[in-house]
């Protein structure tokens, strides 16, 4: 398996060069906004790879709450594809095999800030009651988005506590964390791929006019 990019401290330092463009800025002024209430320093709250569709993007993948690779102090310090870990690995070479352009499709956690618990822990009830207000703005963030996809237990439940009302898509069934231990799940991975391939005949079936032609 490839690591990820982002263990080039010269690519994670490009792409830090283009957090504020025009796609991304808001959602990481966002995440400066989180930063300041619960008292982390700019950057601590991790930001929006600029490789991603941003707020361009139609597909949000909603997670449970940042990783060490995500966070600044021990990792990249982005919601990245590109991070080196395996979580992020599943996710980007589930979305090859399926053809999903990056361009598509922006990350968030239902938890945008480090949790309390254990290192690469799950969020509490109480976490994510707090960040409910975040996911609200995130999703309002983002006008062209079709399709949610909730990994895990903690990202329905954070879903859920949003209570987001907007004619969204959202992929139904039990759709595991991308981990390997979500993905080891008995039926995890299989739910996975269903939901990322179901993703995309959906992304290029909308893509497509009456007549045949792209959508442009």
């Amino acid at each position: 398996m490839s690591n990820g990019r982002n263990c080039d401290p010269a690519v994670v330092a490009e792409k830090k060069t283009r957090i504020r463009d025009n796609h991304v800025a808001p959602l990481n002024s966002l995440a400066d906004r989180v930063a300041d209430a619960v008292g982390l320093p700019h950057g601590h709250v991790p930001y929006v790879d600029p490789d991603q569709g941003g707020t361009n993007a139609r597909v949000l993948v909603l997670l449970d709450n940042p990783s060490t690779k995500a966070e600044a102090d021990t990792g990249s310090g982005l919601l990245s594809l590109d991070n080196n870990d395996r979580t992020a690995r599943n996710c980007r070479e589930a979305y090859e095999r399926a053809s999903i352009s990056w361009n598509d499709v922006v990350h968030w956690n239902v938890v945008p800030f480090p949790v309390a618990g254990v290192k690469n822990g799950g969020s509490t009830p109480v976490e994510r009651t707090c960040a409910a207000q975040w996911t609200r703005e995130f999703v309002a963030l983002c006008p062209n988005l079709e399709i949610v996809l909730l990994l895990g237990v903690a990202a329905r439940n954070g879903w859920e506590r949003a209570g987001i009302e907007r004619d969204l898509y959202v992929v139904p069934g039990n759709i595991p964390h991308c981990s390997d231990r979500g993905l080891n799940s008995p039926g995890g991975r299989e739910r996975f791929e269903a939901a990322v391939t179901e993703i995309a005949l959906i992304l290029t079936t909308r893509n497509m006019t009456p007549t045949g032609s792209t959508r442009k």
